[in-house]
């Protein structure tokens, strides 16, 4: 599989994941009186950006890019001065 087709599965799947959960949590309690889910949201949509960050390796290395300040062209100048 190509990176870009697994980001794309990736973010599909965390979509989906939190979309479940958080249905579940409003009708577990509906369901089942006295009950509660026992997940809140901030850990709902933490578990669904797990899934993001950690298997989509295309995003995750525009992040790194972004965040460390690095751009394509520095990567390929660097790259030219070390080879020759």
């Amino acid at each position: 599989m190509k990176a870009k087709n697994i980001s794309l599965l990736a973010i599909v799947f965390a979509t989906v994941w939190v979309a479940v959960l958080f249905l579940a949590k409003g009708f577990v309690p509906v369901i089942w009186s006295g009950t509660s889910f026992g997940l809140d949201a901030r850990e709902i949509i933490a578990s669904g950006v797990f899934f993001v960050v950690a298997y989509s390796p295309v995003y995750r290395s525009i992040w790194l890019d972004k965040k460390f300040g690095i751009k394509s062209g520095e990567k390929n100048l660097e790259q030219e001065e070390a080879d020759g």
